[in-house]
């Protein structure tokens, strides 16, 4: 028999018998050193208890909100809570910035490429690029930049028309965003059919950049340092400001939503949480900060 053989059959031999004495002395020790996925009745029981918990926070309102929440600890399966096609506002950038960077990795893009601002694509809101001046040059990576940093509208309009609105709406199909379509640009033709997503959709598309299995590694990773330096911190960095959060935020009259991938010391989770329809800004985010402290004690029990 080939030594090596011999070898790795004695090394086998002793790894086996090592776990064997350390089960029969130390079997609750060896149980944290060894992971396992928890069990499809555990996770059932985690995700009544968060469901549970979601209906007594949001109470009379919880019709109105949608939620979405992962943790790789605690399952292989997401809880979705009443996700619906809703209105989105600013989180539509999110599947803008995943659109540019596939088509940066493909070739048909290059975030060094210079776009030009357009008179048509100015508008207010956040967001500093308006104040470059018409005809200024941008390039593309300072725009998906400022886009999900600055959450910037204008930024946004220029990308969209620069990647187009009916390649976006094909990756978005292809991709599986079912409930997800882009109509207009950030503050243009809002007279028309309104711009939609879902907390499942929004929840689906953070765990593949989480995973980085959205456009690649390289790329998965630059989306996520922009998220993590999101400049709205009024919600989720406020209500556990020790973690690092990768996220983006969305605010129009009437909802104010926030979702993102959470690092912290006692595992990560991803949580989405929309609404529409609401009344009163910081009752809101108050609800939405209570339901986030709510998910990071999951992990820690």
């Amino acid at each position: 028999m080939n030594i090596a053989i011999k070898l790795l059959i004695a090394v086998n031999v002793v790894l086996v018998a090592t776990l064997t004495v350390l089960f029969f002395f130390f079997p609750g020790k060896l149980s944290k050193i060894i992971p396992h996925a928890p069990s499809d009745a555990s996770t059932v029981e985690t995700h009544n208890e968060f469901e549970n918990m979601l209906r007594a926070e949001l109470g009379e309102q919880s019709d109105q909100f949608a939620v979405y929440f992962f943790a790789p600890t605690l399952g292989d399966e997401p809880l979705v809570f009443q996700s619906r096609p809703m209105r989105p506002a600013s989180m539509i950038k999110m599947f803008v910035m995943a659109k540019a960077m596939t088509d940066v990795r493909d070739g048909n893009l290059s975030l060094d490429e210079p776009l030009t601002l357009t008179a048509e694509n100015v508008v207010g809101g956040a967001g500093s690029i308006a104040g470059e001046g018409v005809g200024a040059q941008v390039p593309t990576r300072k725009l998906i930049e400022l886009m999900i940093v600055e959450s910037d509208n204008t930024a946004t309009n220029m990308l969209i028309d620069r990647l187009g609105m009916d390649n976006l709406n094909r990756y978005l199909q292809d991709n599986g965003y079912r409930d997800t379509i882009i109509n207009h640009k950030m503050m243009l033709d809002e007279g028309k059919a309104t711009n939609l997503s879902s907390a499942l959709d929004l929840g689906t598309l953070f765990k593949r950049i989480y995973d980085h299995a959205c456009v690649d590694d390289y790329y998965d990773r630059l989306m996520t340092d922009y998220l993590l330096r999101q400049e709205d911190t009024d919600c989720f960095p406020s209500a556990l400001p020790y973690w690092n959060i990768a996220h983006k935020t969305g605010e129009v009259e009437g909802l104010y939503d926030d979702g993102g991938i959470f690092y912290g010391a006692s595992g990560d989770f991803i949580l989405v949480i929309m609404d529409d329809g609401i009344d009163g800004r910081e009752d809101t985010i108050d609800r939405m900060k209570a339901i986030t402290l709510n998910a990071a004690a999951l992990l820690e029990n």
